[in-house]
């Protein structure tokens, strides 16, 4: 553990470090830029037609693709020419480039068992964080705590519109855009690239860290901060541990696929659309459910570091 968090590399490896960090900035930055572009291609040079309060069905397909297209374009493709870059390759898609990313290596379908069940193990936590905030966090802050709840209230709404499906071929379209694309370009950048970049630099443990944070802040929703920067942390260590990135990708995807099916089946995108907030903090049974949860997530992670190591 001491090693995992040593940052004796820092000293030699600062301009490293400092790279790394200004094209992290720089993607944060064209993101919503991009994004803007192709909404404005798509509206016909009128991107304000996309207004969230008055979005119209006939406009779902365009924005659905618009997320895809965005995500592709500035996570993922960057990331495989920058890897061809490091590896000395001039084809982003080489062997050499695919394995800096930790692409290609065999998958040990224990590790991903283990990986993806560690990541449902985690849900009663992440759930009763989002519940304390919602009922004492938020309400003490006053205004601000009002905004913060407001904005997800707003995002929330814009998502369940987005992710409705009236065929099989939109409910497709639906999980390729919220489950599959984000899953691969999302865990291709925060953990195949800024993660391992990092890691040169600052030691796997300070990395995993680092980028969990990073990782939540890109979702822009101060409300989910800390959910997700566990999420972030928890997929890391599984990327720093097993050094491949195919077990991130499927844990990712595991994760947004059960929000999606979740808000499929109940039409809200969370458990408090299904079990109040205030009544899971006040029962104990569910209190009994975060213990053992977390108690079978340590047990979890203790395995899988065993199956790493063999």
């Amino acid at each position: 553990m001491q090693m995992f968090f040593s940052s004796d590399l820092f000293a030699q490896q600062r301009p490293s470090f400092l790279v790394n960090t200004l094209f992290l900035v720089v993607v944060m930055l064209l993101y919503p830029v991009v994004g803007g572009v192709l909404l404005s291609f798509v509206s016909g040079g009128s991107g304000a037609a996309f207004s969230l309060s008055t979005l119209e069905k006939s406009e779902f397909p365009s924005i659905r693709m618009i997320q895809a297209v965005g995500q592709l374009l500035v996570l993922a493709l960057p990331v495989f020419l920058l890897a061809g870059w490091h590896t000395g390759k001039k084809k982003p898609f080489s062997s050499q480039s695919l394995a800096f990313l930790g692409i290609g290596k065999p998958v040990d379908l224990t590790m991903v068992a283990l990986a993806v069940g560690g990541i449902f193990l985690l849900q009663p936590l992440l759930h009763t964080i989002t519940a304390v905030q919602d009922n004492y966090l938020w309400p003490a802050l006053g205004s601000a705590g009002a905004e913060v709840v407001r904005q997800r209230d707003v995002m929330e709404l814009f998502i369940r519109q987005l992710a409705q499906a009236g065929s099989v071929l939109e409910y497709v379209s639906v999980v390729v855009v919220f489950a599959i694309t984000p899953a691969l370009c999302e865990e291709l950048f925060f953990r195949g690239y800024i993660q391992q970049n990092y890691a040169s630099s600052i030691s796997s443990g300070y990395a995993v860290v680092l980028t969990g944070f990073i990782f939540a802040f890109f979702h822009l929703s101060a409300a989910n901060l800390l959910p997700l920067a566990l999420l972030g942390w928890y997929i890391g260590y599984i990327y720093s541990a097993a050094g491949n990135l195919a077990i991130p990708v499927v844990v990712h995807f595991a994760n947004n696929m059960a929000a999606l099916l979740l808000l499929f089946f109940t039409g809200g995108g969370d458990v408090e659309g299904v079990l109040e907030s205030k009544v899971l903090l006040c029962s104990p049974w569910w209190w009994l459910v975060v213990a053992v949860s977390l108690l079978l997530f340590v047990m979890v992670l203790r395995w899988f570091s065993v199956v790493v190591r063999r």
